[in-house]
């Protein structure tokens, strides 16, 4: 008992480190997921901790569902991580890619990016993630859709 009373910082330690490895365990066993799915030449971009807030057509309040969002050469992919949840949206099918602060008319107090395409039905649809540096992802995902429907990055009228 006195151990434990004087060396106190050693708990401390082992539960920093702890953390430390099972991040890092994580992080690798998601890019040997990535790895295994798409290879290493599809992927353009990564990027872990990426907060998922639903698709625009779903009912209800906008969720949340963390994970990680690729940036591949023909579209855009999210994995979240506990539920499991893969989106896939091909580059043909997306309208424009966008920074706003709202999803599904609830204000969500945060910059996110947004992205609208069309969905398997055919109707317009869209999908919000707060994504870390999201001018750059913006750039990035603008540099996919088709030219035939590209609009501006920026939305500045909220009545649209």
């Amino acid at each position: 008992m006195e151990l434990i009373k004087e060396q106190q910082w050693i708990f401390i330690a082992i539960i920093f480190f702890g953390i430390i490895i099972y991040i890092s365990l994580r992080r690798w066993l998601d890019q040997n997921w990535i790895e295994n799915k798409f290879g290493k030449n599809k992927v353009r971009a990564v990027s872990f901790g990426v907060t998922y807030y639903g698709k625009a057509s779903e009912a209800g309040m906008p969720r949340r569902n963390i994970g990680f969002l690729l940036l591949l050469r023909d579209g855009l992919f999210f994995r979240s991580r506990r539920k499991k949840l893969e989106i896939l949206i091909p580059a043909i099918k997306m309208i424009k890619v966008y920074h706003d602060n709202a999803h599904k008319g609830t204000d969500l107090y945060q910059s996110v990016v947004k992205v609208d395409f069309i969905n398997d039905q055919g109707k317009d649809d869209g999908v919000a993630f707060k994504v870390p540096y999201p001018p750059q992802w913006i750039q990035a995902i603008e540099g996919l859709i088709p030219e035939k429907t590209k609009v501006s990055n920026t939305r500045t009228d909220k009545t649209l």
